[in-house]
């Protein structure tokens, strides 16, 4: 499941710049190892989503709070399933279930430092 993401590259720091991406930092380690706490990912708005990918999505029940989770599943309904690559400490849909499609802020496409 820790599939190593790749470092950014002069398009993805140009796309940054033109607001076409967004950073976004680690608080934790409920994406460890892939991501660490202190990792800033680049974040594709409005990206379609598939299994496995790696998502920024508002939290459910915490409006000035956004996770950073890995889509175990996707429903017929659209609703998405969400884990953390380190179950020990994360909290993701196996406590507050799964969250909307349209919840989903974008897909982390890679590591920015």
């Amino acid at each position: 499941m820790a599939d190593e993401l790749r470092k950014a590259n002069l398009i993805d720091r140009l796309l940054l710049l033109l607001r076409r991406r967004r950073a976004f930092e680690v608080e934790g380690d409920s994406m460890a190892p892939t991501l660490t706490n202190g990792d800033v990912v680049l974040v594709k708005p409005g990206s379609k989503v598939t299994i496995g990918d790696i998502v920024l999505a508002a939290h459910p029940y915490r409006s000035s709070v956004n996770i950073l989770k890995r889509v175990a599943a996707i429903g017929s309904d659209g609703a998405l399933t969400l884990t953390g690559d380190n179950a020990a400490v994360s909290t993701d849909s196996r406590a507050f279930g799964s969250v909307s499609v349209e919840s989903c802020i974008g897909r982390v496409v890679c590591r920015l430092k």
